[in-house]
């Protein structure tokens, strides 16, 4: 693997996961007693998904800025774009603009997190039981998560974790995560039946995913 450079990260979980981060950097987050060999099977069998996560990420990450907080600088929210205002207030609000408060502006960008976070579990775990529901699937719990370049995911545990940042994506983008990792709780792999699964519950789910692969940019702090 001298072609392909990667940092291994080593904990108790069960099977080996691959992040791209956002320096294009790749990570192996495997078992503790997991071999080097297997470890390098998993990446070549998961070449050509690595080379098209380093590419997009290398195209994309120049394209987001950090917020400077004043009026009429956007963000955004389930799909939509709104001016943020910067006023006397005691929280933030959105209605036709999103109203944030200036006593935040110290720890504005913290802030702002904090009130996506909030607004992300209420929003995953109403998906969540709207989909596990119709579709007579169990899962232990939900949580959101934080990690750049995982957009969800599902353990054997059958714990589920999707990440706050879809808050920001149109409702149908978070609904194909949900979807996508509670079909995990069938197929734990990404093969044929996997996907035909995913199908069943959203047929449309391809739109979906490269609205995800191209816009997912957008959707950082």
């Amino acid at each position: 693997m001298a072609d392909l450079a990667y940092k291994i990260i080593r904990s108790k979980r069960r099977s080996i996961a691959l992040v791209v981060n956002k320096d294009a950097c790749l990570e192996v987050r495997a078992p503790l007693k997991v071999s080097l060999k297997s470890i390098e099977e998993f990446i070549d069998k998961n070449r050509t998904w690595i080379e098209e996560k380093k590419d997009f990420v290398n195209k994309n990450r120049h394209r987001t800025f950090p917020k400077k907080f004043v009026d009429g600088e956007h963000a955004m929210y389930e799909g939509s774009s709104y001016k943020i205002q910067i006023i006397d207030c005691e929280e933030i609000d959105i209605s036709d603009f999103l109203y944030f408060p200036k006593k935040f502006l110290p720890q504005a960008n913290q802030r702002l997190i904090i009130w996506y976070k909030y607004r992300a579990i209420k929003k995953i775990t109403e998906r969540v039981n709207y989909f596990a529901s119709m579709n007579q699937l169990q899962y232990k719990v939900v949580r959101i998560t934080s990690a750049e370049g995982i957009w969800g995911s599902c353990n054997a545990k059958g714990s589920l974790s999707v990440n706050w940042r879809l808050i920001m994506a149109p409702p149908d983008i978070l609904d194909y995560i949900v979807v996508h990792e509670l079909t995990h709780l069938i197929v734990r792999n990404h093969s044929k039946l996997f996907w035909s699964k995913v199908a069943e519950i959203m047929p449309d789910y391809k739109t979906h995913e490269t609205w995800l692969k191209k816009n997912g940019s957008i959707l950082m702090l």
